[in-house]
Parts: C-alpha cells; structure tokens; sequence
C-alpha cells in the first residue's frame, strides 16, 4: 500500500451526477479537518449530513477490548479528528476501469475513539494516536464500467507493530454511515442482496421498520449480504419508487442500523461488520482490505447494481479483512 507524504487540510469533492461526495471537511469546535466522506447527497439530496467526528462516513476498527480500545477513520469521542498522512486525488487503484478522477485514496493515522480504560462517558483528555495505519479508497461508478448509482469502497489497515492490539473483525465497522434519518428512515436487509425485507426492531406499537420509532442508541442486527435505508415504508411492495442508499457485501456477514443522536442531527446509522469465522483477528503488521459496495436508488435500481457488480468485479477483488 503506497501513500504519498503529503497532505494538506483542504476538503475534496467527487461528483458523477447521481452520487456526490465530499472528504475531510473541518470539524468544529477544534477546526481540524476529518478523513472521511464528511457529506453524501444522493441525487442532491443530502443524506449523509457532516456532523461530528465520531459520525458522517467512515470505517471503524476495534480490538478485543472492543469500544475500550477503538481505532477510527474520523476520530474520537471528544470531537478531535484523525490525522490525514497522505492523498492520492485522482486514484484508479481499484482497477473498475473508471477513470481515475472518479476516485481518491486517503490515508489515515487513527484516533481511539475512547482512551484504554475508559467506559461511559468520553473522557480523552490528550489526543493519542492508535498503533494502525488505515486507506480509505473511494470510486465512484463512471456509468460506464461502473453504474452511477455505485461508489465501491476498499477499506485497508495494518498494525504499526507487533506489540499493536489485535485487531477483531467481526467488531469493525466496513463500513459505517450516520444518515439524515427524516430522509432515509426505513431499514432493510437482504439475504441474497437482491430481495429485501424489513429490518424489525420492537417498538411501543409493535415490531417496525420506522427507525423513527426505535429506541435511541439500540443495535439491530441481522445476518446477511445487504442493508438499504430508504424513504418509503412500502419499498418492498413497490420496489421500483423512492431512494435508498444501500451496503452490499460479497461474503455473507451481518448489517446492523440503530437510531442516533448527533450534533446536532438526528441520524440513523448503518453498518456492515466485518466477520471472517476463518480467521477472526488481525495479528500481524501486513496490509488487510476489504471491500464493500455502496448502491443508491430504488431498490430494483439496488439490486441491479449489486448484480452488475457481482458479474463484472473479479472474485479476487472481493477482498475481506
């Protein structure tokens, strides 16, 4: 993994006419820049709105200390980014045959989102550095190799060292988004990524979908290959209507969404976790990538664009940690 040395606090923008993007936005009240997707609009409508550190878009990281021991694209708990190391603006290194000004690669060195030892309320006072190396590498679909309705992520870290925590898959987060939940507030999941049903969580009515009525700060998890937050609570009756912005996985693994509050948003996040039974832990200090697919449209849009990417995308770029 090569990563220039050079990086400045600028933000970046990419933009294909149905997915726009912009990375390493300021983070107020310490007026750093963060190294992440700090706001989504998916057809002009903002989805993922640029809220804190600890939110917006990014991949997360944890080791068997699990929350107590948490590298993080974005940052910490008290609102203090992560280092941006290097950046390659116009990157093709996923090798989708997209031009190379549909992507960008940043590198990262990542924040503990709380300080070993610490649980319950954030308590970091002094801004320490994790032991990891992260990229995070971004293309969007040029609508001609790749569907436009697409933006593939290959999500890589590394141990600094030998003496680095482990790190354990199934707690990482590949990704991890904080949306506008009075846009994108029913949840789905799929089993096979192209037939969805509702993500059920219970509420004072009864089970529902309607993440507006779920319980603050509650995960729900379901296994499977797909998670879609979308603006209608019918889109599996009428899957042909509305927006969604979905995660697919090629490995079958386990999604969850949960509602949250930001600062000062009201969001919903979702989540792809990154299972492999095979080898569960991150011990050595080689480069692990894994990559995920991002989709957005309705979901018979959804499930054609998973599709295209399962027959098109070469098995062996479906990379996992």
């Amino acid at each position: 993994m090569l990563l220039p040395t050079m990086a400045t606090a600028e933000p970046y923008e990419k933009d294909n006419g149905v997915i726009r993007i912009r990375l390493n936005e300021e983070i107020l009240p310490h007026g750093t820049a963060s190294p992440m997707i700090t706001n989504m609009w998916i057809a002009g409508r903002l989805a993922v709105p640029h809220d804190n550190a600890g939110a917006d878009f990014q991949m997360t990281s944890r080791s068997s200390e699990g929350n107590l021991y948490n590298p993080t694209q974005g940052g910490d708990c008290a609102g203090r980014t992560s280092d941006l190391t290097g950046v390659i603006p116009n990157w093709n290194g996923a090798q989708l045959g997209t031009p190379s000004n549909k992507g960008i690669l940043l590198g990262i060195d990542p924040l503990l989102y709380n300080e070993p030892g610490v649980s319950g309320t954030c308590q970091a006072p002094v801004k320490q550095v994790a032991p990891y190396d992260m990229a995070f590498g971004v293309t969007l679909g040029d609508g001609v190799s790749v569907p436009r309705e697409a933006m593939v992520l290959d999500m890589s870290i590394r141990k600094d060292g030998p003496t680095s925590p482990d790190l354990v898959k199934a707690l990482s987060e590949l990704p991890v988004a904080f949306v506008d939940v009075n846009f994108l507030r029913y949840a789905y999941y799929s089993t096979n990524g192209t037939q969805f049903q509702h993500m059920l969580a219970p509420t004072a009515s009864g089970p529902s979908h309607d993440i507006k009525q779920w319980a603050w700060d509650e995960n729900y998890i379901q296994s499977g290959h797909a998670i879609a937050l979308c603006d209608r609570p019918d889109m599996v009756e009428q899957p042909d209507q509305g927006t969604c912005m979905a995660f697919y996985s090629h490995e079958h693994t386990r999604v969850y969404a949960s509602h949250r509050q930001g600062s000062p948003n009201e969001l919903a996040l979702m989540s792809v976790l990154g299972d492999n039974a095979a080898a569960p832990t991150i011990t050595d200090t080689q480069w692990y990538t894994a990559r995920r697919l991002v989709a957005v449209g309705n979901l018979s849009t959804v499930a054609a664009v998973i599709t295209h990417a399962e027959q098109n995308y070469p098995a062996s770029g479906w990379a996992r940690w």
